[in-house]
């Protein structure tokens, strides 16, 4: 996976997801624990109206969601939004099946209900971890 470099302001993060306490959990995780900017939308319709109408940097997105699943969900946000934003598939179903199919519906990661908070920020910062600059072992001439 590459790494992105952040944008100024802070990451604007995404969460698709239909139980509220989740929803609420991991907003409340990622704002006050994070530091970055949280909007939820608690169905697949929602949620990708919300995309294309806030572009986030980063959507969490359940794949059993109510009125549009979170597979086709994720696939129309990569067809629609420039730049992509990083997608993270957070679900009850982890078997490899669905693990594939996530993959192939252009999730970037993929992780089983209940997911560690923690382990969602690691894969954010990750992915915008900065770049280093190359070193330049040359002496000043």
């Amino acid at each position: 996976m590459t790494t992105v470099s952040a944008p100024a302001r802070p990451l604007l993060i995404l969460i698709i997801e239909d139980n509220l306490d989740t929803a609420d959990g991991l907003s409340r995780f990622l704002r006050l624990g994070c530091g970055y900017t949280v909007i939820t939308a608690t169905d697949g319709l929602k949620g990708l109206q919300a995309a294309i109408a806030d572009h986030p940097d980063v959507v969490v997105c359940d794949l059993g969601l109510p009125k549009r699943n979170g597979l086709l969900v994720g696939e129309e946000i990569l067809n629609v939004l420039d730049p992509k934003p990083l997608l993270i598939a957070i679900t009850g179903y982890g078997d490899n099946a669905t693990r594939e199919l996530a993959r192939t519906a252009g999730f970037h990661h993929f992780l089983v209900k209940p997911a560690d908070p923690f382990e969602v920020e690691a894969i954010i910062q990750s992915h915008f971890a900065p770049v280093a600059e190359p070193v330049d072992d040359e002496e000043p001439k």
